[in-house]
This record gives structure tokens, sequence and C-alpha cells, in this order.
């Protein structure tokens, strides 16, 4: 079930646009985890004031239906058991990436020209700058800007890499959201929770996708996943980007994973306060390696 939610990004506060959102999600969904969404069913309210799923009079609400799936076989629980578990243990990786393959050769291709996906990222990199440099992080400052204004030099110095790469048709309709808590390595394995309520966040590289998916699972302490992803995509795709634009795209992800974690420390009553600096200051050091190290990608 929605959450009756309104933030620059969605409002969910209308009966209709949680119906909208719930069929929306399915949809897409279904494109890597068809057998897990199963639809989308009304919450009803009858005369004497009961709830019912799928029953009958006034519609309340609205859920989407999944299947549950194991918990044993989410690639995260896996990492976290063994980094190196998928890899001595079964094909499941295997027949992951082809299924990414699958996907990322038939998502339709974006519209949109560089520059104006490079104003896209740019209003990322602001809300960045927004939320890193904000006062109640002072103490960090002197770390989070020379990472931020390498960011930005990074853009401008390789931006005709990533022109090229979106004249040739790379820039697609992604997942959106590729995290080893969104896989299952069942058979076939499943992908799902894609970032299904801003199209412009789902028009990616596929190579974004895996970079940010190896990202998070080096964090796991399998790093060998990254290079293991990409390796399967430059041949499924028949097409290799640039080492650095790949090492761009990291960077992006981990200064955004950096401000996803210490904006939970910016709302009244956060939870787990005490987790988000670390795990926050921890994306940051991959942002600090990519953009700042010796031969970082920063001017």
């Amino acid at each position: 079930m929605k959450k009756q939610v309104r933030d620059d990004l969605q409002d969910l506060t209308f009966l209709r646009a949680r119906l909208d959102n719930s069929l929306m999600e399915t949809d897409l969904n279904r494109r890597l985890a068809p057998q897990v969404y199963l639809g989308v069913i009304p919450i009803t309210k009858r005369s004497d004031g009961q709830l019912a799923i799928g029953g009958a009079g006034e519609i309340v609400d609205w859920l989407v239906k999944m299947q549950r799936l194991p918990a044993d076989r989410m690639l995260d629980v896996m990492l976290e058991t063994d980094p190196h578990g998928p890899k001595k243990s079964d094909t499941s990786l295997e027949a992951l990436s082809q299924k990414l393959v699958a996907l990322y050769r038939t998502a339709p291709v974006s519209l949109l020209t560089a520059s104006e996906l490079v104003i896209n990222m740019r209003e990322q990199q602001q809300l960045n700058r927004c939320c890193l440099l904000n006062p109640l992080f002072s103490d960090y400052h002197p770390r989070f800007r020379p990472v931020l204004d390498a960011l930005d030099g990074a853009f401008d110095s390789h931006f005709p890499v990533f022109e090229a790469r979106v004249k040739a048709g790379w820039i697609r309709e992604c997942h959106g959201d590729l995290r080893p808590e969104h896989i299952c390595l069942i058979d076939p394995p499943v992908v799902f929770d894609c970032l299904e309520f801003n199209r412009n966040l789902r028009l990616v590289d596929p190579f974004s996708e895996v970079m940010f998916l190896g990202m998070e699972a080096e964090m796991l302490g399998a790093a060998w996943i990254k290079a293991y992803l990409v390796d399967r995509l430059a041949v499924g795709l028949a097409a290799r980007p640039d080492p650095d634009l790949l090492a761009l795209y990291e960077a992006i992800h981990a200064v955004l994973r950096t401000r996803l974690c210490l904006a939970h420390l910016l709302v009244p009553t956060p939870r787990k306060p005490e987790k988000w600096m670390p795990l926050g200051l921890r994306y940051l050091q991959i942002a600090e390696r990519l953009l700042c190290g010796p031969v970082g990608l920063g001017p």
C-alpha cells in the first residue's frame, strides 16, 4: 500500500494517484519480475465500516499484490553470508546478467540530448550540495567540498565521452534502483522494486546501473561482481564504455548515496540516527578515491 506522501517527485495524497502509481509499479516491474507482480487489488470498506481486501463496497485504497520471495536467495543476504558465495555455488549471476542484457537491448531509448541529460545530473548535484553543505554537517565540509567540486569538473571534462554514448543510443529506460536487496537469485532470477515514480531517473546508461550494483556489492565485500557484470554486459551489448566514464558513473552514485544517507539526519526525528553518518562516509570514501585520488577524475 502506498503512503499518502507528497514531495518534489510525487504526490500520492489522492486515491487516483495511488492507483496510477500502483499500476505503473506493476507494469514496469513485470519486465524483470513477471512472476512476482501479480496485480493491483482494492481495499474496500463495507457499509458497516469493516475493511476488506478485494471485497465489495467503497474503494479506500489500493495494494500491489506480490509473490513472496525466499529471503535466503536475496543477493544482499547471500553476500553478507559469503561474499564469494554466488560465484562458487551456482550460475545464477550468469542468468541475472543475461536477463539484464535482454532488458537493456530492448529498453526504450531516451530522446533527450546529452546537454539535457547533463542538466538533470547537475540538478541532482545541486541537491547534493544543499544537503552535504548543510550547517549541521559543517565538521565534514572540508571533505565534502573537494568531492563536490571534483564531480563538477568531471562532468565538464568527460562531457564528450558521455555525449558519444547518448548519440549512440545508450541512454535507455532502465531499472533505476539496481541494488543487491532488489535481486533474488531464484531460477530464473528476478529483479524487483524499480524506480517507478520518475521516468527521468530511470533514463540512464545500462553500464551506470551495473556500476551502481557493483558498488553496492563491493560495500558488502564482493568487489568482484562489478567487473563480472561489466564484462557480461560488454559482451551481451557488444559495446564497452570508456573506463573513465564507468568510473564517473560510479562516482555519481557514490555522491548520491552519501547525500541520501545524510538526508535522513535532516528530518525532525530520524530513525536509527547513529547509522547514517558512518554509512554516508563509507560512500564518500568511494567518491574521494574516484574523484580526488592520485588518478582521480576531477580537474
